[in-house]
């Protein structure tokens, strides 16, 4: 992927596109039962976004500064099982972005069956934080408005709210 991404010519952004990246899982994705682990699921997911930033250039741009990608949360369900050796996609779509985060809609499917569907917000860190994605993408020549769905919204508050854990080393939340 990296290889081929790199001699690339940058291709157009279109905010409301759905990206496609296809892979075949292999012997290195599977566990004991034998289906693809689930961890698998949210690295073919990174895979997916990162085929996205080297079609427009994203890549390159964060390499250049020094800046790294992270994901700020994520929520995955897992429909059905992923088998391995056999052709999967990953659709994404951007259904948001705010001061921080982008916000990924991302589905796995097979033989065009969801087998899991992932909400995931990823950012560009760098030394004095997250860069805004919205000065982010207007260096990359996309002047876009931040927007975010309602429903996307709605699990980016909840994400937010304070959480019992981690709770501090030795403390017991229960007695």
């Amino acid at each position: 992927m990296v290889i081929g991404n790199l001699f690339r010519k940058k291709q157009s952004f279109d905010i409301n596109r759905e990206y496609h990246w296809s892979f075949r899982p292999g012997l290195g994705d599977i566990d004991v039962y034998p289906e693809v682990n689930n961890g698998r699921h949210l690295v073919f997911c990174d895979l997916a976004r990162y085929d996205i930033a080297f079609k427009i250039g994203l890549f390159k741009y964060v390499r250049k500064n020094k800046y790294a990608f992270v994901i700020g949360g994520s929520t995955i369900r897992y429909r059905k099982r992923l088998a391995p050796f056999r052709k999967a996609t990953v659709r994404s779509k951007i259904v948001g972005f705010d001061e921080k985060f982008y916000y990924f809609q991302q589905t796995i499917e097979q033989k065009n069956e969801v087998k899991s569907s992932a909400l995931l917000r990823a950012g560009i860190r760098f030394k004095g934080g997250v860069a805004p994605p919205a000065e982010v993408m207007k260096d990359l020549g996309y002047d876009l408005e931040p927007f975010i769905e309602p429903w996307v919204l709605e699990w980016a508050n909840w994400d937010n709210e304070e959480r019992p854990w981690p709770l501090p080393m030795g403390e017991k939340k229960h007695d």
